[in-house]
Protein backbone atom coordinates (compact mmCIF):
# COMPACT_ATOMS: atom_id res chain seq x y z
CA UNK A 1 0.00 0.00 0.00
CA UNK A 2 1.28 3.41 -0.98
CA UNK A 3 1.29 6.09 1.75
CA UNK A 4 0.87 9.77 0.95
CA UNK A 5 1.54 12.46 3.54
CA UNK A 6 0.07 15.91 3.76
CA UNK A 7 -1.57 18.60 5.85
CA UNK A 8 -5.12 19.52 6.83
CA UNK A 9 -5.81 22.98 8.21
CA UNK A 10 -8.30 24.45 10.65
CA UNK A 11 -7.93 28.06 9.55
CA UNK A 12 -9.70 30.81 11.45
CA UNK A 13 -9.85 34.53 11.85
CA UNK A 14 -11.30 36.77 14.50
CA UNK A 15 -14.01 39.16 13.38
CA UNK A 16 -15.36 41.55 16.04
CA UNK A 17 -14.23 39.14 18.78
CA UNK A 18 -15.98 36.17 17.09
CA UNK A 19 -14.07 33.30 15.51
CA UNK A 20 -14.81 32.37 11.89
CA UNK A 21 -13.54 29.11 10.36
CA UNK A 22 -12.56 28.52 6.75
CA UNK A 23 -14.43 25.92 4.69
CA UNK A 24 -14.08 25.25 0.97
CA UNK A 25 -16.69 24.03 -1.55
CA UNK A 26 -14.96 21.21 -3.42
CA UNK A 27 -15.88 20.40 -7.03
CA UNK A 28 -12.96 18.29 -8.31
CA UNK A 29 -13.22 14.46 -7.99
CA UNK A 30 -16.15 14.81 -5.57
CA UNK A 31 -18.56 17.53 -4.45
CA UNK A 32 -18.92 18.73 -0.89
CA UNK A 33 -17.37 20.92 1.78
CA UNK A 34 -13.94 20.47 3.31
CA UNK A 35 -11.12 22.05 5.25
CA UNK A 36 -8.04 23.18 3.30
CA UNK A 37 -5.64 20.28 2.79
CA UNK A 38 -2.92 19.06 0.48
CA UNK A 39 0.06 16.83 -0.20
CA UNK A 40 3.31 17.34 1.70
CA UNK A 41 5.82 19.47 -0.21
CA UNK A 42 9.60 19.12 0.33
CA UNK A 43 9.15 17.24 3.65
CA UNK A 44 8.25 20.54 5.33
CA UNK A 45 4.81 20.52 6.96
CA UNK A 46 4.69 24.18 8.01
CA UNK A 47 5.75 25.35 4.56
CA UNK A 48 3.13 23.05 3.01
CA UNK A 49 0.45 24.67 5.20
CA UNK A 50 1.36 28.09 3.79
CA UNK A 51 1.60 26.81 0.21
CA UNK A 52 -1.75 25.04 0.35
CA UNK A 53 -3.54 28.02 1.87
CA UNK A 54 -2.09 30.18 -0.88
CA UNK A 55 -3.01 27.77 -3.67
CA UNK A 56 -6.47 26.80 -2.46
CA UNK A 57 -7.70 30.09 -1.04
CA UNK A 58 -5.56 32.85 -2.53
CA UNK A 59 -4.47 33.90 0.98
CA UNK A 60 -1.16 35.72 0.89
CA UNK A 61 1.53 34.44 3.24
CA UNK A 62 1.64 37.71 5.15
CA UNK A 63 -2.03 37.14 6.14
CA UNK A 64 -0.99 33.97 8.00
CA UNK A 65 -0.37 35.15 11.56
CA UNK A 66 0.24 31.89 13.44
CA UNK A 67 0.66 28.18 12.63
CA UNK A 68 0.23 25.61 15.41
CA UNK A 69 0.57 21.87 14.95
CA UNK A 70 -2.21 19.82 16.53
CA UNK A 71 -1.72 16.42 18.11
CA UNK A 72 -4.21 15.05 15.58
CA UNK A 73 -3.69 13.36 12.25
CA UNK A 74 -6.35 12.48 9.68
CA UNK A 75 -5.95 9.08 8.03
CA UNK A 76 -8.02 7.45 5.34
CA UNK A 77 -7.61 4.91 2.55
CA UNK A 78 -8.93 4.69 -0.97
CA UNK A 79 -8.25 2.84 -4.21
CA UNK A 80 -6.43 4.45 -7.14
CA UNK A 81 -6.23 2.42 -10.35
CA UNK A 82 -6.42 -0.84 -8.41
CA UNK A 83 -3.81 0.23 -5.84
CA UNK A 84 -4.69 0.86 -2.20
CA UNK A 85 -3.53 4.27 -1.02
CA UNK A 86 -3.29 5.48 2.56
CA UNK A 87 -3.26 9.21 3.31
CA UNK A 88 -1.77 10.53 6.55
CA UNK A 89 -2.36 14.25 6.98
CA UNK A 90 -0.99 16.19 9.98
CA UNK A 91 -3.43 18.74 11.37
CA UNK A 92 -2.69 22.41 12.03
CA UNK A 93 -4.59 25.36 13.49
CA UNK A 94 -3.79 28.54 11.61
CA UNK A 95 -4.72 32.10 12.54
CA UNK A 96 -5.45 34.32 9.56
CA UNK A 97 -5.51 38.12 9.59
CA UNK A 98 -8.94 39.67 10.09
CA UNK A 99 -8.96 41.47 6.73
CA UNK A 100 -8.02 38.36 4.70
CA UNK A 101 -10.37 37.40 1.87
CA UNK A 102 -10.78 34.01 0.18
CA UNK A 103 -10.32 33.93 -3.60
CA UNK A 104 -10.30 30.43 -5.13
CA UNK A 105 -10.07 31.67 -8.72
CA UNK A 106 -6.29 31.25 -8.80
CA UNK A 107 -6.28 27.62 -7.68
CA UNK A 108 -3.98 25.82 -10.14
CA UNK A 109 -5.95 22.55 -9.81
CA UNK A 110 -9.51 23.98 -9.92
CA UNK A 111 -10.43 21.98 -6.82
CA UNK A 112 -12.80 24.47 -5.25
CA UNK A 113 -15.71 26.57 -6.36
CA UNK A 114 -15.80 28.84 -3.34
CA UNK A 115 -14.64 29.36 0.23
CA UNK A 116 -15.97 31.17 3.26
CA UNK A 117 -15.09 32.05 6.85
CA UNK A 118 -18.14 30.96 8.89
CA UNK A 119 -19.06 30.65 12.53
CA UNK A 120 -18.35 27.25 14.08
CA UNK A 121 -21.91 25.86 13.82
CA UNK A 122 -22.31 26.77 10.16
CA UNK A 123 -18.83 25.55 9.21
CA UNK A 124 -19.31 22.25 11.03
CA UNK A 125 -22.75 21.65 9.53
CA UNK A 126 -21.39 22.10 6.00
CA UNK A 127 -18.36 19.78 6.26
CA UNK A 128 -18.93 16.57 4.34
CA UNK A 129 -16.77 14.17 6.36
CA UNK A 130 -17.12 13.41 10.07
CA UNK A 131 -13.35 13.24 10.62
CA UNK A 132 -13.07 16.86 9.45
CA UNK A 133 -15.99 17.89 11.69
CA UNK A 134 -14.16 16.30 14.63
CA UNK A 135 -10.95 18.07 13.66
CA UNK A 136 -12.76 21.41 13.45
CA UNK A 137 -14.19 20.81 16.92
CA UNK A 138 -10.76 19.97 18.34
CA UNK A 139 -9.29 23.06 16.70
CA UNK A 140 -12.05 25.22 18.20
CA UNK A 141 -11.49 23.68 21.65
CA UNK A 142 -7.75 24.37 21.45
CA UNK A 143 -8.54 28.07 20.97
CA UNK A 144 -10.87 28.37 23.98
Amino acid sequence: MRTEKGVVVVAYKEVRRNLRYLVLKRTKNWEGWELPKGHLENDNYRETVKLELGEETGLEEEKIEEVQEMEKKLEWTFEDDGENVKREYKAFVVKIGEDAVVDVSGNPHDEHENGFFLDYEDASSLLTYDNQKELLEQGKESLE
